[in-house]
């Protein structure tokens, strides 16, 4: 077991309430911090409960690109 960490940025207008309904989604998801100045979203999950590759898909369908 392993915290994995990513950062997104929007690429459009954010959506405060589908980032929260996407991660609520997300099983393994541990913590996130939106930031708001720069439109990213930081975000921590456990690895034997979802992959890198969900977490990324899951934030591209909804504007946000891995930095």
């Amino acid at each position: 077991m392993a915290i994995r960490q990513a950062r997104f940025r929007c690429t459009g207008v954010p959506n405060d309430t589908m980032v929260r309904e996407q991660i609520a989604a997300l099983h393994g998801v541990t913590a996130w911090v939106m930031e708001p100045q720069s439109a990213g979203i930081i975000v921590n999950w456990e690895d034997t409960q979802v992959t890198p590759l969900r977490v990324e898909l899951v934030f591209n369908a909804i504007g946000y690109q891995k930095i």
